[in-house]
């Protein structure tokens, strides 16, 4: 799937794509994945996507991110933790339905675990991977894990490639229930990030 600068293609797809921890998943599983053309360099990209002290200024799908291992603020008064790293507990704040109220947030606790950089010398590029994991469920009941692919082109431009694979009993209820919106709020996310990217950040 390709998407042209600025404007994300978003799709649900009924055979899963393999994550780095479950690996290839069967049954209910599904995935939803979404990617765009952004008009910055992959390491602008990534530093949007891990900055969220930004997130409520452009990602109305995650507004606010909050940290599990810190307090808003330390003993001295020092501002919270903002940015996402290797093996941080996190928290999204989720607007699902897009009706912008604070009370309508759902929480999705996440981990981190993989940031990995890789370089070509021949072509001077840099891609990432960034790896989410949910945390929320038990693993017996849904299992979910979201790749972020952050990928340099040849013509300057970035391609971010973005997907999260559900799959446990829950994950049919999931894709019933939320499939068409997971696919809307995963291309809302992608056009956000992009737009905010190509502002830098």
């Amino acid at each position: 799937m390709t998407a042209n600068a600025g404007v994300a293609k978003a799709e649900l797809l009924r055979s899963p794509l393999p994550t780095p921890t479950w690996g290839q998943q069967r049954g209910s599983a599904f995935t939803v994945r979404a990617v765009t053309s952004i008009n910055a360099t992959s390491s602008t990209v990534l530093g949007a996507l891990l900055d969220t002290s930004k997130y409520p200024t452009w990602n109305r799908f995650v507004p606010r991110v909050t940290f599990s291992d810190v307090s808003d603020t330390d003993a001295q008064g020092s501002q919270q933790k903002t940015q996402l790293a290797e093996g941080l507990t996190f928290t999204e704040h989720v607007d699902m339905f897009g009706n912008g109220k604070p009370s309508g947030l759902v929480k999705m606790k996440l981990l981190m675990t993989a940031l990995e950089k890789s370089e070509s010398n021949s072509v001077e590029k840099t891609d990432y991977k960034v790896v989410w994991l949910g945390k929320g469920y038990p693993d017996w009941a849904l299992r979910s894990e979201r790749v972020h692919s952050i990928i340099s082109n040849s013509d300057g431009t970035t391609t971010y490639n973005v997907f999260e694979t559900f799959s446990g009993p829950l994950a049919l209820l999931l894709r019933l229930f939320l499939g068409p919106t997971l696919v809307k709020r995963f291309k809302q996310w992608n056009e956000e990030l992009g737009n905010h990217a190509e502002r830098g950040s």
